[in-house]
């Protein structure tokens, strides 16, 4: 089962041996933050929707689909009659006012279905309102260690406290950190190397293919 906010508290205070004192909720809740946007850098979730065409309109807005909506993946036609595969369309992304949009090079025309493949961010239940956590269960372990080490870092540079911070112990902060940290990253690149969809057989579509609409 997915960890929630509270629970990912809990773990990290027990793997830095802490009972709260040192790296409290607050400090663990802004590192679980940091770590959940890092997180969303190499692997945030798949989503798609259904846009329907329109005749001669090239322009289509994303985010008034999707408000969560990040990055682009694919732009498809889907297959009117679900015999065939669904057709990948030639198209430009770009932003505006912080929405994303996406151009056809070609219009499509009324009746016809838009497939948009997109990127949506991971979510902790618990944080920032979120009901749910979409990281999978065997991932806790490797969040648990990059929310450990944004919060090493964040404490290394807490030097205003009641008793000033020994700065021995900042020093042993900063590079506990540090392999925090490069550990997370690590597993994160591998993983997201390891989800590139894998193909049966070499691609061998050329430029002039029906497959690319070409003649279309």
């Amino acid at each position: 089962m997915s960890d929630s906010l509270t629970t990912l508290i809990s773990k990290v205070q027990a793997l830095l041996g802490d009972d709260g004192t040192i790296f409290t909720t607050a400090t663990i809740t802004a590192a679980a933050r940091k770590a959940l946007a890092t997180y969303n850098q190499y692997l945030p979730t798949n989503a798609g929707t259904l846009i329907d065409a329109v005749t001669d309109q090239l322009e289509y807005e994303l985010t008034d689909e999707d408000p969560l909506a990040t990055g682009i993946l694919d732009i498809l036609e889907q297959d009117s009659d679900q015999q065939e595969m669904d057709i990948s369309i030639t198209f430009d992304q770009y932003h505006e006012d912080n929405r994303i949009f996406f151009r056809l090079r070609s219009p499509l025309t009324t009746g016809k279905t838009i497939i948009a493949r997109y990127n949506i961010p991971q979510t902790i239940n618990g944080l920032d309102s979120a009901t749910e956590t979409t990281i999978p269960a065997w991932m806790n372990d490797i969040l648990i260690t990059g929310i450990a080490g944004e919060a090493l870092r964040s404490r290394a540079y807490a030097r205003v406290e009641k008793i000033n911070l020994n700065k021995d112990v900042s020093e042993n902060y900063k590079a506990l950190a540090k392999e925090f940290l490069s550990e997370y990253k690590t597993d994160l690149k591998r993983i997201a190397q390891d989800k590139q969809a894998p193909v049966g057989e070499p691609d061998n579509h050329a430029w002039n293919d029906p497959y690319h609409n070409w003649n279309q």
